[in-house]
């Protein structure tokens, strides 16, 4: 097996370092913890800063085209990720902020961003409008280059299979709209069990129309996620923030493969989690994989392709 040479797709990047921001409208993934201890605990792992503490430099649309440039990256996908609590104002002000670095003029249709939930309050005082956030997606799904719709159930403390999130995916279906799900055990110290992928089967058997793309890739529950993959046509796994040297033998086996008919690698997504991983990197490991150019195709960049530029989702 020769060193892939054919386009890449990332289809997973992390936002809160994406894009600029209006004093007069604060987005809500953006936060200052170095005052919080409580905040300094969960977030030991994960950092928005750099080596001297200060905040991390924003990366705008010219400094991400010459990133995928120099990685050999033909597009991107950038999610909405919020984390705590937030206003419906401060999502959108996200949403914004990434449509306008996909809508730059360095960015041609090389650029999608994915709308975000407004996340749910919790507490015994909690009355939950179960159909504001269909309300923000039916409004997002008619912006230009919107891709899907995310969510963070760990953060949030709220598995993706609660009711609350119902309404939301049926929105998804109706405008034709992936869902990414965050999946896997969480480097900063949010709770595992939202996040364990089995809780997602439950919500392929109530929505089979709803593709749904579980990032992150699913550890400790690989062997979980690849079953999903395989059981449910619309489920695919996706490879953000783990570089290629480090995939579970598990996720190559089955990319090499199939499991009980369906082949892996026609399932499973590459992405980079960029900045958080050096793309030019991970690019360069993902090429140099065991696997077929055929293989490396529809896991680099075909499976991509057709979920997010030729799925007809939102407005191209």
């Amino acid at each position: 097996m020769g060193m892939y040479d054919g386009p890449v797709i990332d289809a997973f990047l992390h936002t809160p370092w994406m894009g600029g921001e209006d004093p007069a409208d604060p987005r809500g993934d953006r936060f200052d913890w170095s005052g919080d201890p409580r905040l300094q605990r969960v977030m030991h792992t994960f950092r928005h800063d750099d080596a001297s503490g200060s905040p991390a430099a924003a990366i705008d649309a010219p400094a991400l085209r010459r990133a995928m440039d120099a990685a050999g990256v033909e597009r991107v996908v950038l999610p909405a990720k919020i984390y705590y609590r937030a206003s419906e104002k401060s999502v959108v002000a996200v949403h914004r902020q990434l449509e306008s670095m996909c809508a730059n003029e360095d960015a041609g249709d090389s650029m999608k961003w994915a709308c975000s939930l407004v996340p749910p309050e919790s507490g015994p005082g909690t009355y939950w409008d179960f159909m504001q956030n269909p309300r923000l997606i039916a409004a997002e799904s008619m912006r230009p280059g919107i891709a899907g719709v995310h969510i963070t159930p760990s953060p949030w403390a709220t598995p993706p299979n609660h009711k609350w999130y119902y309404p939301a995916y049926a929105a998804c279906v109706e405008r034709k709209l992936p869902l990414l799900a965050y999946v896997g055990a969480p480097g900063p110290l949010w709770p595992m069990d939202p996040n364990d992928p089995s809780h997602l089967d439950e919500v392929a058997l109530a929505f089979p129309d709803l593709t749904i793309i579980a990032h992150h890739i699913g550890d400790p529950w690989i062997d979980i996620a690849i079953r999903l993959a395989a059981r449910h046509p619309n489920f695919y796994i996706c490879t953000s923030a783990w570089s290629p040297k480090a995939y579970p033998r598990e996720l190559l086996a089955f990319l090499k493969g199939g499991w009980h008919g369906t082949r892996g690698c026609d399932k499973v997504v590459f992405a980079s989690d960029y900045p958080l991983l050096d793309m030019q990197r991970v690019v360069r490991d993902l090429r140099q994989l065991d696997l077929t150019e055929a293989q490396l195709r529809r896991f680099a960049y075909e499976n991509a392709c057709e979920l997010f530029w030729r799925r007809g989702a939102g407005n191209s």
